[in-house]
Protein backbone atom coordinates (compact mmCIF):
# COMPACT_ATOMS: atom_id res chain seq x y z
CA UNK A 1 0.00 0.00 0.00
CA UNK A 2 0.63 3.58 -0.75
CA UNK A 3 0.35 4.82 2.78
CA UNK A 4 1.90 2.05 4.34
CA UNK A 5 5.23 2.91 2.46
CA UNK A 6 5.28 6.50 3.73
CA UNK A 7 4.78 5.11 7.27
CA UNK A 8 7.73 3.03 7.04
CA UNK A 9 9.40 6.54 4.94
CA UNK A 10 8.75 8.54 8.49
CA UNK A 11 10.00 6.23 10.56
CA UNK A 12 13.10 5.84 8.77
CA UNK A 13 13.83 9.81 8.34
CA UNK A 14 12.39 10.36 11.89
CA UNK A 15 15.19 7.82 13.10
CA UNK A 16 18.05 9.16 10.99
CA UNK A 17 17.48 12.44 12.70
CA UNK A 18 18.21 10.67 16.18
CA UNK A 19 20.84 8.47 14.95
CA UNK A 20 24.13 10.87 16.06
CA UNK A 21 22.31 10.64 19.57
CA UNK A 22 21.89 7.20 19.59
CA UNK A 23 25.21 6.26 18.25
CA UNK A 24 27.14 8.19 21.61
CA UNK A 25 26.80 5.11 24.27
CA UNK A 26 29.99 4.15 21.91
CA UNK A 27 32.54 6.50 22.39
CA UNK A 28 31.14 8.55 25.42
CA UNK A 29 31.99 9.13 28.65
CA UNK A 30 29.58 7.19 31.26
CA UNK A 31 28.22 8.94 34.35
CA UNK A 32 25.83 7.00 36.30
CA UNK A 33 22.88 7.98 38.39
CA UNK A 34 23.51 9.08 42.16
CA UNK A 35 20.39 7.84 43.30
CA UNK A 36 19.01 11.35 44.43
CA UNK A 37 16.11 12.04 42.25
CA UNK A 38 15.60 15.82 41.30
CA UNK A 39 12.78 17.52 39.40
CA UNK A 40 13.71 20.14 37.70
CA UNK A 41 12.03 22.77 35.33
CA UNK A 42 12.72 23.86 31.54
CA UNK A 43 12.25 26.63 29.12
CA UNK A 44 9.02 25.82 26.96
CA UNK A 45 7.08 27.36 24.10
CA UNK A 46 4.37 27.37 22.77
CA UNK A 47 4.81 26.45 19.68
CA UNK A 48 5.87 22.68 20.02
CA UNK A 49 3.82 20.27 18.42
CA UNK A 50 6.13 17.28 18.07
CA UNK A 51 8.26 15.19 20.50
CA UNK A 52 11.27 13.46 19.46
CA UNK A 53 13.53 11.52 21.72
CA UNK A 54 17.02 8.85 21.97
CA UNK A 55 17.67 7.42 24.81
CA UNK A 56 15.32 6.13 27.99
CA UNK A 57 13.49 7.97 28.92
CA UNK A 58 9.59 8.44 29.97
CA UNK A 59 7.62 11.00 28.35
CA UNK A 60 3.96 11.91 29.70
CA UNK A 61 2.42 14.45 27.42
CA UNK A 62 -0.73 16.60 28.60
CA UNK A 63 -2.91 18.70 26.49
CA UNK A 64 -3.02 22.34 27.74
CA UNK A 65 -3.13 26.28 27.19
CA UNK A 66 0.01 26.47 29.64
CA UNK A 67 3.23 24.73 27.60
CA UNK A 68 5.67 23.27 30.23
CA UNK A 69 8.91 20.84 30.32
CA UNK A 70 9.61 19.60 33.67
CA UNK A 71 12.33 16.31 33.82
CA UNK A 72 12.72 14.25 36.53
CA UNK A 73 16.10 12.35 37.53
CA UNK A 74 19.47 11.76 39.19
CA UNK A 75 20.83 15.11 40.37
CA UNK A 76 23.72 14.52 39.11
CA UNK A 77 22.30 13.60 35.39
CA UNK A 78 20.50 16.68 34.75
CA UNK A 79 23.01 18.77 33.54
CA UNK A 80 23.47 16.12 30.87
CA UNK A 81 19.95 15.60 29.85
CA UNK A 82 19.02 18.11 27.10
CA UNK A 83 15.16 19.57 26.13
CA UNK A 84 16.29 21.06 23.14
CA UNK A 85 13.58 23.06 20.75
CA UNK A 86 13.79 24.02 17.39
CA UNK A 87 10.92 25.51 15.59
CA UNK A 88 7.45 23.58 17.01
CA UNK A 89 9.94 20.29 17.61
CA UNK A 90 10.70 19.42 21.19
CA UNK A 91 14.29 16.92 20.96
CA UNK A 92 15.05 15.25 24.65
CA UNK A 93 18.29 13.11 24.33
CA UNK A 94 21.63 12.78 25.84
CA UNK A 95 24.17 15.84 25.77
CA UNK A 96 26.76 14.77 23.49
CA UNK A 97 29.52 13.05 24.61
CA UNK A 98 28.09 11.38 27.15
CA UNK A 99 26.43 7.88 28.45
CA UNK A 100 24.24 8.29 31.52
CA UNK A 101 23.12 5.76 33.50
CA UNK A 102 20.16 6.44 35.33
CA UNK A 103 19.34 4.76 38.58
CA UNK A 104 15.73 5.27 37.99
CA UNK A 105 13.53 5.58 34.89
CA UNK A 106 14.15 9.71 33.12
CA UNK A 107 10.74 11.00 33.40
CA UNK A 108 9.99 13.81 31.09
CA UNK A 109 6.48 15.63 31.91
CA UNK A 110 5.30 17.79 28.79
CA UNK A 111 2.32 19.77 28.28
CA UNK A 112 1.38 20.97 24.55
CA UNK A 113 -1.47 23.20 23.43
CA UNK A 114 -1.31 20.70 20.20
CA UNK A 115 0.20 17.83 19.62
CA UNK A 116 0.70 16.16 15.72
CA UNK A 117 3.76 14.00 16.05
CA UNK A 118 5.85 11.79 18.35
CA UNK A 119 9.23 9.94 17.26
CA UNK A 120 11.15 7.72 19.69
CA UNK A 121 14.16 5.58 19.56
CA UNK A 122 15.82 3.27 22.00
CA UNK A 123 13.70 1.90 25.15
CA UNK A 124 11.61 5.61 25.04
CA UNK A 125 7.79 5.37 26.65
CA UNK A 126 5.21 7.94 25.63
CA UNK A 127 2.12 7.84 27.91
CA UNK A 128 -1.10 10.49 27.50
CA UNK A 129 -2.25 12.06 30.96
CA UNK A 130 -5.70 12.62 30.20
CA UNK A 131 -7.43 12.28 26.30
CA UNK A 132 -5.05 14.04 23.61
CA UNK A 133 -6.96 15.83 21.04
CA UNK A 134 -6.61 17.05 17.19
CA UNK A 135 -6.92 16.80 13.44
CA UNK A 136 -3.51 14.38 12.36
CA UNK A 137 -0.95 12.53 14.82
CA UNK A 138 1.96 10.40 13.46
CA UNK A 139 3.43 8.20 16.29
CA UNK A 140 7.21 6.82 15.04
CA UNK A 141 8.71 3.99 17.53
CA UNK A 142 11.98 2.33 16.48
CA UNK A 143 13.66 -0.20 19.15
CA UNK A 144 11.76 -1.23 22.35
CA UNK A 145 9.58 1.39 22.75
CA UNK A 146 6.08 1.92 23.65
CA UNK A 147 2.98 4.18 23.39
CA UNK A 148 -0.06 4.06 26.04
CA UNK A 149 -2.17 6.80 24.89
CA UNK A 150 -5.45 8.11 24.69
CA UNK A 151 -6.37 9.64 21.35
CA UNK A 152 -9.05 11.83 19.77
CA UNK A 153 -8.20 12.39 16.06
CA UNK A 154 -9.11 12.48 12.87
CA UNK A 155 -6.31 11.11 11.08
CA UNK A 156 -4.04 8.42 13.49
CA UNK A 157 -1.06 7.66 11.68
CA UNK A 158 1.19 4.67 13.90
CA UNK A 159 4.46 2.69 12.76
CA UNK A 160 6.44 0.64 14.93
CA UNK A 161 10.03 -0.94 13.71
CA UNK A 162 11.29 -3.46 16.31
CA UNK A 163 9.83 -5.05 19.26
CA UNK A 164 7.81 -1.87 20.47
CA UNK A 165 4.36 -1.75 21.48
CA UNK A 166 1.60 0.81 20.90
CA UNK A 167 -1.47 0.33 23.43
CA UNK A 168 -4.34 3.11 22.38
CA UNK A 169 -7.81 4.39 22.94
CA UNK A 170 -10.31 6.82 21.62
CA UNK A 171 -11.24 7.26 18.66
CA UNK A 172 -10.18 8.40 14.83
CA UNK A 173 -11.95 9.11 11.61
CA UNK A 174 -9.27 7.57 9.51
CA UNK A 175 -6.26 5.14 10.88
CA UNK A 176 -2.83 3.68 9.63
CA UNK A 177 -1.00 0.90 11.25
CA UNK A 178 2.34 0.13 9.95
CA UNK A 179 4.40 -2.40 12.18
CA UNK A 180 7.82 -3.90 10.49
CA UNK A 181 9.18 -6.67 12.93
CA UNK A 182 7.75 -8.38 16.37
CA UNK A 183 6.11 -4.97 17.03
CA UNK A 184 2.74 -5.26 18.81
CA UNK A 185 -0.81 -2.36 18.24
CA UNK A 186 -3.06 -3.10 21.18
CA UNK A 187 -6.04 -1.00 20.19
CA UNK A 188 -9.19 -2.81 20.65
CA UNK A 189 -10.64 0.29 22.40
CA UNK A 190 -9.31 2.84 20.03
CA UNK A 191 -12.64 3.39 17.55
CA UNK A 192 -12.17 4.10 14.02
CA UNK A 193 -14.38 4.32 10.77
CA UNK A 194 -11.35 3.59 7.81
CA UNK A 195 -8.18 1.75 9.03
CA UNK A 196 -5.44 0.09 6.81
CA UNK A 197 -2.92 -2.33 8.53
CA UNK A 198 0.66 -3.47 7.56
CA UNK A 199 2.55 -6.00 9.38
CA UNK A 200 5.99 -7.17 7.62
CA UNK A 201 7.37 -9.75 10.02
CA UNK A 202 5.94 -11.04 12.95
CA UNK A 203 4.15 -8.29 15.07
CA UNK A 204 0.88 -8.54 15.51
CA UNK A 205 -2.42 -5.93 15.87
CA UNK A 206 -5.49 -6.05 17.57
CA UNK A 207 -8.14 -3.32 16.37
CA UNK A 208 -11.69 -1.67 15.81
CA UNK A 209 -13.03 -0.37 12.42
CA UNK A 210 -16.73 0.03 11.97
CA UNK A 211 -16.57 0.88 8.09
CA UNK A 212 -13.16 -0.29 6.20
CA UNK A 213 -10.55 -2.12 6.80
CA UNK A 214 -7.59 -2.94 4.64
CA UNK A 215 -5.00 -5.88 5.85
CA UNK A 216 -1.72 -6.57 4.35
CA UNK A 217 0.27 -9.01 5.79
CA UNK A 218 3.84 -10.82 5.10
CA UNK A 219 5.67 -12.94 7.15
CA UNK A 220 3.78 -14.49 10.49
CA UNK A 221 2.34 -11.67 11.66
CA UNK A 222 -1.62 -11.55 12.24
CA UNK A 223 -4.40 -9.13 12.63
CA UNK A 224 -7.51 -9.16 14.81
CA UNK A 225 -10.07 -6.79 14.71
CA UNK A 226 -13.34 -5.37 16.20
CA UNK A 227 -16.08 -4.18 14.42
CA UNK A 228 -18.16 -4.60 11.14
CA UNK A 229 -15.73 -3.17 8.73
CA UNK A 230 -15.55 -4.42 5.46
CA UNK A 231 -12.31 -5.69 4.67
CA UNK A 232 -9.80 -6.26 2.35
CA UNK A 233 -6.81 -8.36 2.94
CA UNK A 234 -3.42 -9.63 1.36
CA UNK A 235 -1.94 -12.20 3.00
CA UNK A 236 1.49 -13.59 2.29
CA UNK A 237 3.02 -16.14 4.77
CA UNK A 238 1.66 -17.54 7.61
CA UNK A 239 -0.21 -14.40 8.66
CA UNK A 240 -3.76 -14.54 9.48
CA UNK A 241 -6.98 -12.16 10.14
CA UNK A 242 -9.53 -12.94 12.56
CA UNK A 243 -12.66 -11.17 13.53
CA UNK A 244 -13.41 -11.04 17.66
CA UNK A 245 -16.67 -9.55 18.91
Amino acid sequence: MKTTCRLIASLSFAMLLLAPFAGQAQRSETIAGNGSIKKEKRNASAEVDEISTSGKFKVYVTQGNNPSIEVEADENLLPYIETVIEGDELRLHPKRGFNIKPSNDIIVRVTVRQLESLAGSGTTGFYSQGSIKGEKLEIALSGKGDAEMDLQYKKLEVAISGTGKAKLAGRADNTEFAISGSGDIDAPEMKSEEMEVSISGSGSAFVNASKKLDVAVSGSGNVKYKGSARVNQMISGKGKIEQVN
